[in-house]
């Protein structure tokens, strides 16, 4: 028997050839390829920053009325103050704390026909939370205000100053170079307040409310 000897060309052409169809065929099996990996930005998803965080200083202008809420501006007197505070964002909620000096103009409570009360001068401890959007703030605040009464027509009690809730919310939206606009709603109420009206003596539950525009600095 004769063993023909291949040439050495012909055995590395029939190798190139079985590699390529081991190629081909691997191609169209349809090996899974890695997927590239998606990040926030590409997703569309806006991740929170700590931009709320720090101190501000402001101040606020708007008006003010007592009794039951309305729209007629008629009977608004003006009132205008200064704030202070500071906020802490954790994720996307917002925590934090402010001081604030009112001042405001015929703010008359009506006692009695010719008798009532009236405000002026007002400071408040409130706390403040909401939720981050971006650039825009949506929040809550509560806290206690302490406010000087006078009295006013028939009412004889003297001037003193008296506790009472105030709460409300609002939104702010900030305007580059650490400025910042808000608008807020408020409404302040004062719980059995002493006075004395043609010589009797008289409690009375007393309730005003505000809306004003507000411009921040933000350290």
């Amino acid at each position: 028997m004769h063993i023909h000897r291949l040439p050495i060309a012909t055995v590395f052409a029939g190798l190139a050839v079985l590699s390529s169809g081991a190629a081909s065929q691997a191609a169209d099996v349809g090996y899974p390829v890695p997927a590239p990996a998606l990040s926030y930005s590409d997703a569309g998803l806006a991740v929170a920053t700590d931009d709320w965080s720090g101190a501000y200083v402001g101040g606020s202008i708007g008006g003010r009325t007592e009794g039951d809420f309305d729209f007629d501006l008629g009977d608004y007197g003006l009132t205008a103050g200064a704030q202070a505070g500071y906020l802490q964002q954790l994720g996307m909620f917002v925590l934090g704390a402010e001081v604030q000096g009112l001042w405001t103009d015929e703010l008359h409570y009506a006692l009695t026909p010719g008798a009532g009360l009236a405000q002026d001068w007002s400071v408040a401890a409130k706390g403040r939370a909401g939720v981050a959007l971006g650039d825009m703030l949506l929040y809550g605040t509560g806290g206690a205000v302490f406010s000087e009464l006078k009295a006013t027509g028939a009412t004889s009690s003297p001037s003193d100053w008296h506790a009472g809730a105030m709460f409300g919310g609002g939104v702010e939206h900030k305007l580059g170079d650490n400025l910042s606009l808000r608008a807020e709603y408020l409404q302040t109420r004062f719980f059995d307040v002493d006075s004395t009206v043609a010589g009797a003596a008289r409690e009375d539950d007393l309730v005003n409310h505000s809306t004003t525009v507000g411009l921040n600095y933000r350290f």
